[in-house]
C-alpha cells in the first residue's frame, strides 16, 4: 500500500487537529498523520463510497451506510439521507479531502480502501456514524480509528438518531431474531455450545437459535480468545446476519464485535 502510494504525485504529511464540526468530535477522533495523498471527488455513489477526479474509486474505511439499488429506484432507510450528508460534508470543502490507507489497499471489488478526511482533519466516517446515518464496520487489519468510530456511533445509538431509531437496529434475544433475518442486526444470547468446523469456530446461541462464526482465519485477530471458554455466558454479536438451512447466522470479523456479557451463573 505504501510503495502505492508513495508513486502518487499526491503524496504529504499532515498534522491537523480536528475542530469542532456541529459538535466537538468524540475521543480518539484525530487527524491523519503519516503517509496520506489528497485527493477531489467528482461522485457521490453512496454513503461510504465516492469516485475521486482521477477515476479511483474509494470505499470509506469504517462504516456501512445503508443501500440505494440504483436500478430498482429503491433505498434502504436512511440510505439517501446518508449520502446527501455525504455530499454536504464535501460540498463545504470544494469536494477536497485527503485520504489515508490502512492495511489492505483494496477490498474484493478493486475499490482502495481509505480513512477519508476533511481538509481540515474531520474523519468523514465519524461525522457520518455521529449523526446515526452508518454504523461502524471492522474488517481487519484495517482498524485504524476503531476507537474513534465506535465512539462515534455510540453516541448516536443512545440518542437514538438515525438508523438507531429503528425497530431493526435494537438488540434483539437469539430466540427472537426473525428466522429470515438479514442485513445489520444486534443479537444477544446465551452460548449454550461450541461447535468446530474445518474453517471456523461456531457459537451456538440459546440452543441454536442464532449461530455466530469466528473463521479459523480470523483468530489472530482474537488474542487469548478460547472459544470453549464462551460457553455458558451471555454475550453480544453484532454484524449482518444471513440464513443457512433455516437458521440465522452472523460472522464475527473482529473483537469489538463480539461482547461477553456475564458469565455463567451471574
Amino acid at each position: 500500500m505504501q510503495r502505492a502510494l508513495l508513486s502518487s504525485a499526491l503524496c504529504l504529511c499532515v498534522l491537523l487537529a480536528p475542530a469542532a464540526q456541529g459538535r466537538d468530535l468524540p475521543p480518539g477522533c484525530n487527524a491523519p498523520g503519516g503517509l496520506t495523498r489528497t485527493g477531489v471527488v467528482d461522485h457521490v455513489n453512496d454513503g461510504d463510497t465516492v469516485r475521486l477526479e482521477d477515476g479511483t474509486r474509494v470505499r470509506l474505511i469504517g462504516l456501512d451506510t445503508p443501500e440505494i439499488h440504483w436500478g430498482r429506484d429503491e433505498a434502504e432507510p436512511y440510505a439517501r439521507e446518508a449520502r446527501r450528508a455525504l455530499e454536504e460534508i464535501l460540498d463545504t470543502h470544494d469536494d477536497r479531502v485527503i485520504l489515508q490507507p490502512d492495511t489492505e489497499a483494496r477490498d474484493p471489488h478493486g475499490r482502495t480502501l481509505a480513512h477519508l478526511f476533511t481538509p481540515d482533519g474531520h474523519p468523514i466516517a465519524a461525522l457520518l456514524l455521529d449523526r446515526g446515518l452508518a454504523t461502524a464496520l471492522t474488517i481487519p487489519p484495517n482498524d485504524r480509528h476503531l476507537e474513534c468510530y465506535r465512539t462515534a456511533e455510540a453516541r448516536a445509538r443512545a440518542a437514538r438518531e438515525g438508523l438507531w431509531s429503528l425497530p431493526r437496529h435494537q438488540v434483539f434475544q437469539a430466540e427472537e431474531l426473525p428466522r429470515d433475518a438479514t442485513g445489520f442486526r444486534r443479537v444477544e444470547g446465551k452460548v449454550t455450545r461450541i461447535g468446530e468446523s474445518r474453517r471456523a469456530h461456531w457459537i451456538n446461541l440459546d440452543e441454536g437459535a442464532v449461530a455466530l462464526r469466528i473463521d479459523k482465519a480470523d483468530m489472530g485477530y482474537f488474542p487469548g480468545l478460547d472459544p470453549e471458554s464462551l460457553e455458558g455466558k451471555r454475550v453480544q454479536g453484532r454484524g449482518s446476519v444471513y440464513t443457512h438451512r433455516g437458521q440465522p447466522r452472523m460472522r464475527i470479523h473482529h473483537p469489538a464485535d463480539l461482547e461477553i456479557l456475564e458469565d455463567a451463573g451471574d
